[in-house]
């Protein structure tokens, strides 16, 4: 097994060594971000040694050490230039290799806040500096570790969707043992899996598959868990559309996923997945609920006498203990000394401190976020009650135009605080929905400004986690009901259509109420969205609400099933106009995947055809989802895409066997059992089914 495991090292190192190579040398004369991750150490900079002594003969290779106090590419870019003057002449035939991103890592692990503020402020620079890069046309080879990779999407996803190529080195292994991450957990059992956010819709479709066919398999079960997975991504990642509802569902998909393996007698796979459920109260902070499913995966680990699950368990205990250990040290001791932090004063300098920060950098986000960082315990209900007698006395000393101008600040401040990463993100919507009353209650009925705050409070309700989810959807209902009173048609035509698409989101996932009347009210609304985002006007607002109603389609109760399928289609295809390979090569891949889905389950139409067509999708998917720059995402399509041929019509049998074979063993030199213990179990039942097929 050692063997093998060093044969699938080599070859995705070589395969992301050949492809990074080809896109420098193909990157002369311009501005190309190359991504490189890697554990910092001999292997990271053998690699760099490696392809600059390759490059060397035709292209210049210079490097740069990220300044760990300031650490911004373009500032270390700029004073490489300066440096070096003849790039100025030679960037046509440059690569820039820039280092330093391990250490702000280290800081990480440390206690102090200041250094945490450091890989924040990476990430910032990352984030707001990208039309800066403009001046440097060279392919530069960013290396990072892969925390921070995994990381770069969520913090910096204007630079991330810059990015030319992403290329994953893993550095040889000392020992073949489990490798324990930061927080005690065991990477190659869980954090693999709940690092990747899959195609939601089509996970849905699989399970639905399933389900239908009465198939209570391990399969079945695996499925639960990457759905499960999928939505709590989806809110990790800012993504969800109702954080609250989103969570209930991945809980109950463990939920069901644990009574289904323990129907089955699945130890193994019933202890990993207690490991995931708690993981889920463990961030929800609710922890007299992870402490017992802990508990249960270290007695089914010690029971099989597995030592990696048992450590994966033993690691998330000891962190839980540790956790509540501090909490309790520093609940006693501000219980012995309230008088620094349980100032109220120390609230309302801290709210004026934000404001002046955002007053003074015109609303730019990134300069209250460190602010927020440092003192984050802050953002709780004291600093919503400071912030309204804050507010209330500061309308009471000035005029008009001073007061219209707090306004927009406390406005701006809840908007930065609501998209808040750090902290607790209950509470942070808890203080965004704060200011936004305040506004408010102080804004002119049926003023433009007004309307404004309103969507901006349904936006909150719906994301809102504290309260009645069903609750929080009828006020975000009535939010954006009211907003549309001034947002008319007529007078604020892209207003009008933006909260008309907000709203049918709110309808898509209400809770109360006809659920099938719901989904119409929610078509409704995006149709009635689309009258003003246009193909030709907005074409990317255009793309997306096609893509909500898509869903919505999918969903839909009423109407005739096939028709359905149909106006899916439809929506998908008509996306797709806007959602280019060149323009939105991400979108592009993944709306191909969808239409892909609904060509296999199509009821209109030669069969033969639609499987056709299904195949066709998902080979389009793969040009853009390839192993090199999403592996996990290309495992999963070369999977979908075995799927497909194993159940194609036209062509000899033998012969699409043959491809689906080919796809399912892609597909396992990433879904490795190492790597993706679940994902790796799937696809070889896939196999085993298509062997047992052809007998």
């Amino acid at each position: 097994m050692l063997d093998s495991e060093i044969v699938d090292e080599q070859s995705i190192n070589e395969d992301s060594y050949d492809g990074l190579v080809s896109l420098i040398e193909a990157s002369k004369g311009i501005l190309s971000l190359l991504i490189a991750s890697c554990q910092p150490g001999d292997f990271q900079t053998q690699m760099i040694n490696r392809y600059e002594a390759e490059l060397a003969p035709k292209i210049r290779c210079y490097r740069v050490v990220l300044n760990q106090k300031e650490p911004s590419l373009r500032a270390a870019l700029e004073q490489l230039v300066q440096d070096c003057p003849e790039l100025k002449e030679t960037h046509a035939s440059a690569v820039i290799t820039v280092t330093g991103t391990e250490a702000l890592m280290e800081f990480v692990s440390q206690s102090d806040s200041n250094h945490r503020s450091e890989l924040n402020r990476f990430f910032g620079y990352l984030q707001w500096t990208r039309e800066g890069l403009r001046e440097f046309p060279y392919p530069i080879v960013l290396w990072v570790t892969p925390n921070i990779l995994s990381r770069l999407s969520l913090e910096a996803p204007d630079f991330w969707s810059w990015r030319s190529g992403v290329f994953r080195f893993v550095a040889p292994a000392v020992e073949a043992t489990g490798v324990v991450n930061q927080t005690g957990e065991i990477s190659l059992l869980i954090e693999s899996e709940r690092r990747e956010t899959l195609p939601l819709e089509e996970l849905l479709d699989q399970v639905e598959s399933l389900e239908q066919q009465a198939m209570e398999t391990p399969a079945l079960a695996t499925l639960y868990n990457r759905v499960a997975n999928a939505y709590a991504n989806r809110v990790k990642t800012g993504q969800a559309q109702d954080d609250t509802q989103e969570i209930d569902r991945a809980i109950h998909l463990f939920e069901k996923s644990l009574a289904l393996q323990r129907k089955l007698n699945l130890p193994t796979a019933e202890s990993d997945t207690l490991l995931q459920l708690g993981d889920i109260y463990r961030d929800l902070g609710l922890w007299e609920q992870v402490f017992p499913l802990y508990e249960q995966s270290l007695e089914i680990a010690r029971s099989l006498k597995d030592s990696l699950r048992e450590a994966a368990a033993l690691g998330r205990l000891g962190n839980l203990y540790q956790q509540l250990g501090q909490f309790l040290d520093t609940k006693d001791e501000r219980d012995s000394d309230k008088s620094e932090e349980e100032n109220p004063l120390e609230y309302v300098e801290f709210i004026k401190e934000l404001l002046l920060a955002e007053a003074e950098s015109n609303s730019d986000i990134t300069v209250v976020y460190p602010i927020l960082a440092q003192r984050q315990h802050l953002l709780n209900p004291r600093f919503s009650e400071s912030l309204q007698k804050l507010a209330e006395d500061l309308i009471a000393h000035q005029n008009s135009e001073t007061i219209e101008l707090i306004f927009s600040l406390i406005e701006n401040l809840s908007m930065n605080i609501s998209n808040f990463s750090l902290g607790s993100r209950a509470n942070n919507l808890e203080v965004a929905i704060t200011g936004y009353q305040i506004v408010l209650s102080n804004r002119e009925p049926g003023s433009e400004q007004f309307a404004r705050t309103q969507n901006n409070l349904a936006i909150a309700y719906s994301n809102r986690i504290i309260s009645s989810r069903a609750d929080n959807l009828e006020k975000a209902i009535a939010y954006y009901t009211a907003a549309l009173e001034v947002y008319t048609l007529e007078a604020f035509p892209k207003q009008w259509a933006m909260t008309q698409n907000n709203l049918g989101l709110a309808y898509r996932n209400r809770i109360r109420g006809d659920k099938a009347e719901n989904i119409e009210l929610a078509i409704a609304s995006y149709a009635a969205a689309l009258s003003v985002y246009s193909h030709e006007a907005f074409p990317e607002y255009w793309a997306m609400t096609l893509d909500n109603l898509a869903i919505a389609y999918r969903n839909r109760i009423r109407g005739d099933k096939a028709e359905n399928i149909e106006l899916t289609i439809a929506s998908y295809t008509a996306a797709l106009s806007v959602y280019t390979r060149e323009a939105f090569p991400q979108d592009w891949a993944m709306t191909q995947n969808n239409l892909a889905t609904m060509y296999r389950n199509r009821i209109r139409g030669d069969k033969a055809e639609n499987i056709e067509l299904a195949i066709a999708s998902y080979t389009a998917a793969l040009t853009v989802l390839t192993r090199e720059a999403f592996p996990e995402y290309w495992a999963t399509t070369q999977n979908n895409l075995g799927l497909a041929y194993s159940n194609r019509i036209m062509g000899e049998k033998a012969e699409n066997i043959e491809l689906a074979k080919k796809c399912y063993e892609n597909a396992l030199t990433i879904r490795t059992r190492e790597a993706f213990p679940q994902k790796h179990t799937e696809t070889l039942f896939n196999l085993g089914n298509l062997d047992r097929s052809n007998r």
